[in-house]
């Protein structure tokens, strides 16, 4: 038998994650305590598992001011007017469903490594290798059979197999001329998260919080990722993938 569902606009997601939004109004919406997906509409909608804690009946004009600010409301006379928005006919003497509900754990993204560009991807990551005491990822070291190295992108890991640092390739990379702004430092953080559905859930919030999508590339099934903006414009990546 399907979970029940508790469904949400899309912009309440980021006050469920952080844990102030525990509370909810509904209008002829039964929900039962016990087990229930939390679901955001956005596109694709996103659905956390949860739990209802407790349902309280009671009509609008007995709703407390407590109960109001909890909901996001300036005090219990500003609820019908503000669930107008969802329910057009409310009125004062209907009854309302006072719904506290909680969030099973959610993973959030774990930083994988700081990825660097480099024209020479090798020779970079041999100099971080030695200055730090670092090593390849298995298959990432240096060819030994007399072939070309045109390796793209290296990851470097720590004597316990821990992602540390990536070099990427570009074909260009002008100079960093820090501490003057004329080209400014170049490097990007990757991030991982377990799932595709997780993948989704945390790509939403990242727009929520001001981050753009530049890059969508999901549709690689062996690691799917978006690359995003963050607020400031430095680009980062979320991933499916191990740390």
């Amino acid at each position: 038998m399907a979970l029940q569902e508790l469904r949400f606009r899309a912009d309440h997601l980021t006050a469920v994650l952080n844990g102030s939004k525990r509370i909810t109004m509904r209008f002829r919406d039964p929900v039962e305590v016990g087990p229930a997906t939390l679901v955001f509409e956005s596109s694709p909608e996103v659905r956390l598992p949860g739990q209802i804690t407790s349902a309280v009946a009671k009509t609008v004009a007995t709703v407390s001011d407590d109960e109001a600010r909890e909901d996001g409301f300036a005090d219990a006379d500003a609820v019908l007017a503000g669930l107008r928005d969802y329910y057009p006919r409310l009125e004062a003497d209907d009854e309302l469903v006072i719904v506290r509900f909680d969030v099973d754990e959610v993973t959030r993204p774990q930083r994988m490594h700081t990825a660097l560009d480099a024209e020479d991807a090798r020779a970079l990551a041999e100099f971080y290798r030695q200055l730090l005491g670092l090593r390849y990822r298995p298959g990432d070291e240096p060819p030994t059979d007399g072939t070309a190295d045109d390796a793209d992108w290296l990851v470097l890991v720590d004597a316990d197999g821990r992602r540390q640092l990536a070099v990427q390739r570009t074909d260009v990379l002008p100079r960093s001329t820090w501490p003057s702004t004329e080209i400014p430092m170049q490097m990007h953080l990757d991030f991982a998260v377990p799932t595709p559905a997780a993948l989704e859930l945390h790509r939403v919030h990242a727009e929520q919080l001001g981050a753009r999508v530049l890059h969508d590339r999901t549709q690689v099934e062996s690691e799917p990722l978006y690359v995003l903006a963050d607020p400031a414009g430095h680009p980062f990546c979320l991933l499916v993938g191990a740390l």
